[in-house]
């Protein structure tokens, strides 16, 4: 038995489509003499029409394809093949409804719904992405029915057709004409008003002149204007701006386009009043966070020329203002700067007030180099940039060294309950075990602690009693402890028992006055053989001086190595007595990267800066080759050190 597909109600079958278009062949033949209707014609007309009513729309087509082919020339044969096209386009068989829209010219070409049919053909043209064909048929249209109350639309159809075309300039010219033809109110006028805005959005400078005259004398001539004014001030053309902006408030007395006409005024004098050369400085000059600004304070000073010991000619002047380490001080001198007309800040440092003038200098377009750690700092937006170390860079170069080159897998974790040694805690955690190492011991201490005896203990299973079954299995498991006394890494029975050491280094996130307390700590609790790991903050002569004995082949990240910037580094200590840190270093290369640009390049606004500062490329600083990814992130690579002796080395 051969099966067959049920036919649903509203199913059009193929075959009777077929026979449809076969009754109704679309070849070319000149207009139909209209013969006398046969009998039956109204009949079948009439039953069509009740099958379309009913829903039955394979009857209804094949009572209208019936009608037409009997009588081609009877009063309802026009009215039956818009039918059968309109049917045929709600179920989406758009050439089939052109086939029979194209008939229905060619055959009863003076038929007084023509110029619907016309426009209807140019619509589903267009609709079916046939844009040129689209186009001549409502040309045909404008050509035949000029004055027709339908000629809005055939214009609106040939602006969407020249645009898909992309011919720009003419379907301007069509939607304008749409524009004056049609009512002031409908979808059609929203539509033609959504052309003209989609038109004017994506056009450069060069269409939006010829743009000017045609739409002299109408309501888009304003939005032509407002944004040739964003365009040039995008490129940085001021004067380009400052011409479109006097045009759009001369163009029209509606308010809204004349405050943004204004607003774009007064954002080319800000521009044009900056001070070429000028830089503002925001550190932390008092407060406790002055000992860190004049550190880069003196960096700053140092590049610049301030002491007579620049390298090169300068082009800049600094206005160095104080930000306590307050937030809302720091918001405050980036008002003030912006005043001024500085073309930039170096700063500030502290993680709080950097946020806080970020985002003040976001708000004023002031491009910003900030000095801090803070994650996330340039996402403020497009003038923020950092020039610094961030502790992510660090872990991602530490856990690396330690799991991949040196097969390091046990990590343990002593961290301070402060905000940085959480987040430095998480870095760490998260990169070991995305490198396959484990963590299996963590212990937190108070920031202000300096004994860490208790939280050692913890970590190597000294602190809490241990259950007897367990004590006496691992006396008997090590090896008596030779006559002549302890030696290290044995232990004595009457004492403390063996700690157990399940990890091979240990991740301490603290300053270096803090790891100088704790270092020694864990050679006295019996706990050999573990290396140390660190961060940045590690770097400092206080270490080697203090704790240089316990942390021999102790590994953490740097951004500066003072024996690779040797000239710099005597330069530092002649004018201020004292070895250089990373601040100092990182204020140093910041002030002469940016002389190095004012140098090179005509650098007359702010945004002339943030450009440069974009395209700087790589500018080779005492940190190493200083430069800005499209995140406004300095791409200077940190580096590894380790303590041999009482000196930091690197590592490679």
């Amino acid at each position: 038995m051969i099966g067959r597909f049920p036919l649903e109600k509203n199913a059009i079958p193929f075959f009777w489509i077929g026979i449809a278009f076969f009754m109704l062949s679309c070849q070319p033949r000149p207009p139909l003499h209209r013969p006398p209707e046969v009998d039956s014609g109204q009949a079948l007309f009439s039953a069509a029409e009740a099958e379309r009513a009913a829903g039955n729309r394979r009857k209804a087509l094949e009572g209208y394809s019936e009608y037409v082919e009997r009588n081609p020339g009877g009063p309802r044969a026009v009215e039956a093949l818009k039918r059968m096209a309109g049917m045929l386009e709600e179920e989406s068989d758009f050439e089939s409804a052109i086939s029979l829209y194209e008939r229905i010219l060619q055959d009863y070409p003076d038929h007084s719904g023509a110029n619907r049919v016309s426009l209807d053909l140019a619509n589903l043209l267009y609709r079916v992405g046939r844009y040129g064909e689209s186009k001549d048929e409502a040309l045909r249209f404008v050509r035949r029915f000029p004055s027709d109350p339908l000629a809005g639309s055939a214009f609106l159809v040939l602006g969407k057709s020249a645009n898909a075309l992309g011919e720009q300039v003419e379907a301007f010219s069509w939607f304008l004409r749409a524009s004056s033809t049609l009512p002031q109110e409908g979808a059609l006028r929203r539509e033609v008003d959504e052309g003209i805005a989609n038109l004017v959005q994506n056009a450069d400078m060069v269409l939006l002149g010829q743009m000017v005259e045609p739409a002299s004398g109408t309501g888009y001539l304003p939005l032509i204007y407002d944004r040739m004014a964003g365009l040039a001030l995008e490129t940085g053309d001021l004067e380009g701006a400052r011409d479109a902006a006097m045009a759009l408030v001369r163009s029209t007395p509606d308010q809204h386009w004349v405050d943004r006409g204004r607003i774009v005024l007064d954002k080319i004098s800000e521009e044009l009043a900056v001070r070429r050369g000028v830089l503002g400085c925001l550190l932390p000059l008092s407060g406790p966070f002055a000992i860190y600004g004049q550190e880069v304070l003196n960096g700053i000073q140092l590049g610049i020329g301030a002491f007579g010991a620049s390298e090169e000619e300068q082009d800049l002047k600094l206005l160095i203002e104080d930000t306590q380490g307050k937030p809302d001080v720091a918001i405050a001198k980036v008002e003030d700067l912006a005043q001024k007309g500085v073309m930039g800040i170096i700063g500030p440092l502290a993680s709080r007030t950097a946020a806080a003038g970020a985002q003040k200098a976001q708000e004023l377009g002031v491009p910003m180099i900030t000095l801090t750690q803070r994650e996330g700092i340039t996402e403020t937006g497009d003038v923020v940039f950092r020039n610094f170390l961030t502790p992510a860079r660090e872990m991602d170069l530490l856990v690396s060294k330690a799991v991949e080159e040196m097969g390091i897998v046990r990590f343990g974790i002593l961290y301070p309950d402060s905000p940085y040694g959480l987040h430095m805690l998480n870095l760490f955690w998260d990169r070991a075990e995305k490198a396959g190492a484990s963590i299996t011991a963590v212990e937190s201490y108070r920031p202000d602690a300096v004994d860490f005896a208790e939280e050692i203990k913890k970590m190597v299973g000294l602190y809490y009693p241990r259950p007897p079954s367990i004590a006496e299995k691992r006396k008997h498991a090590r090896p008596a402890a030779p006559d002549a006394g302890v030696e290290p890494g044995s232990y004595d029975e009457l004492n403390e028992p063996e700690p157990i050491v399940d990890f091979d280094a240990v991740f301490i996130p603290d300053s270096s006055q803090k790891v100088a307390l704790i270092a020694p700590q864990f050679p006295f609790h019996n706990v050999f053989n573990v290396r140390l790991l660190g961060t940045s903050l590690w770097q400092s002569p206080e270490l080697l001086e203090q704790g240089a004995d316990y942390l021999q082949g102790a590994i953490f990240p740097s951004g500066f190595f003072p024996q690779s910037a040797e000239d710099f580094v005597n330069l530092y200590k002649e004018n201020f007595g004292t070895d250089p840190g990373i601040l100092a270093a990182t204020g140093y290369d910041t002030i002469r990267l940016v002389n190095r640009l004012v140098k090179e390049q005509t650098i007359r606004t702010r945004r002339d800066l943030r450009q440069a500062l974009l395209l700087s490329g790589d500018f080779q600083g005492v940190r190493g080759a200083l430069s800005f990814d499209d995140k406004r992130e300095a791409t200077t690579s940190p580096i590894l050190l380790t303590i041999k002796g009482k000196q930091f080395v690197s590592v490679e």
